[in-house]
């Protein structure tokens, strides 16, 4: 499936003329509990693009897309007959209206689809995603993450990807400085990941080199003195991540977190980021025996030369030193111990927890026990 993409501030304006195009009067409408407030979404939408709409709203979201959320707005959905859905928020907002949208249009049960034992048969209702915050890329994305029983689950499938994607950097010129910035790094992980990943390509290489390098340059100052051309090469930035991420999937640090977020409630681009540096190095001393499967040594290598030169740096060790002076930069934390990790049985729920999907896309081969080296070097 392919999309349609504005981008742009004002661009939200948009929103009107796809609604007349595809004929939509009865709204199913996904939107964060305050964001589509301090976006300044709701005044835009409300007062101006949806007043002669119907409008169902479903603001019951949680940080992480349960699966308790999803039925309970499948409910609401499918009761009130919409024939549209606009996603409003951040990544978890955008994946539970995909969620919600994609699995009320399966006969069955949507735990079975979602774990796998059923396939996605059928499209759901046009979809709009306009993300409120600048690093998820959920908008461009054909997967929705859903958590049961603290377990994360990734549904995956071409009707997943949203209709339409607006981009307006308007509506996080009033972010918060910590969302901001895990928000930024989560879309930094996601690019970083995807140049090195077993599936990349010379189209989702591009995509990553662009993302890295505006978020190199645009982060820290939108973070902390952000200013309109910050936040607009932020969400530039946090959209072409997306649709790197769209075509690799992500890797090792990507698998590492969910765990830290599920059993610790550490925020996902702050889960993410604390293991990329060391990733990189991992990655960066492949042998000819554990490169992943169809990569060789050297092209591993080479993939990750390639990132430190984007860096601007000389060599793996100043490569980890930026990465960790970009998250301190921007208030995150480098050690675990910091996130109240501290012990060996934290340490141990994390490594028996990992996401193996994502692992298989690492570059290189990744065990349990390098796992905990890896965790216990930040500790």
């Amino acid at each position: 499936m392919k999309q349609t993409e504005f981008s742009g501030a004002g661009c939200i304006e948009n929103l009107k003329e796809i609604l007349e195009k595809i004929n939509s009067k009865n709204i199913f409408l996904v939107a964060g509990k305050n964001s589509y407030r301090t976006s300044g979404a709701e005044k835009i939408l409300s007062e101006i693009i949806l007043k002669d709409k119907t409008v169902t709203f479903f603001n019951d979201v949680t940080g992480d897309p349960l699966i308790e959320t999803i039925i309970k707005g499948m409910d609401i959905f499918i009761e009130s007959e919409c024939d549209a859905v606009i996603a409003v928020g951040g990544g978890s907002v955008i994946d539970t209206a995909k969620s919600i949208n994609i699995l009320s249009s399966q006969d069955a049960d949507p735990r079975s689809v979602i774990k796998g034992e059923v396939k996605i048969v059928n499209m759901g209702k046009p979809l709009i995603a306009i993300p409120t915050t600048s690093g998820a890329g959920s908008e461009a994305t054909h997967f929705a993450v859903v958590y049961m029983k603290k377990e994360k689950y990734s549904l995956a499938h071409e009707y997943i990807l949203p209709d339409y994607s607006i981009v307006d950097p308007v509506l996080t010129y009033h972010l918060q400085p910590n969302v901001t910035a895990t928000s930024g790094i989560d879309a930094f992980s996601q690019s970083v990941e995807s140049y090195w990943n077993v599936n990349a390509n010379e189209e989702s290489k591009r995509y990553s080199k662009e993302a890295i390098t505006l978020i190199l340059n645009n982060l820290n100052t939108a973070v902390n003195e952000p200013t309109k051309e910050s936040r607009a090469n932020m969400s530039a930035a946090a959209h072409l991540a997306g649709k790197a991420i769209n075509i690799t999937k992500t890797t090792a640090p990507h698998a590492v977190s969910y765990a830290m977020t599920s059993y610790f409630g550490i925020p996902h681009g702050q889960a993410v980021c604390i293991t990329l540096a060391e990733f990189l190095e991992y990655n960066y001393n492949v042998t000819e025996t554990d490169s992943a499967e169809g990569l060789s040594m050297t092209e591993v290598r080479n993939n990750i030369k390639d990132l430190i030169r984007l860096f601007n740096c000389s060599d793996p060790a100043q490569a980890k030193k930026l990465i960790t002076d970009l998250i301190g930069s921007i208030g995150l934390k480098i050690k675990l111990s910091e996130l109240n990790i501290t012990s060996e049985n934290d340490l141990k729920l994390i490594c028996e927890s990992v996401n193996l999907e994502r692992l298989k896309n690492n570059p290189r081969n990744v065990t349990k026990e390098s796992i905990a080296k890896i965790l216990e070097s930040i500790l």
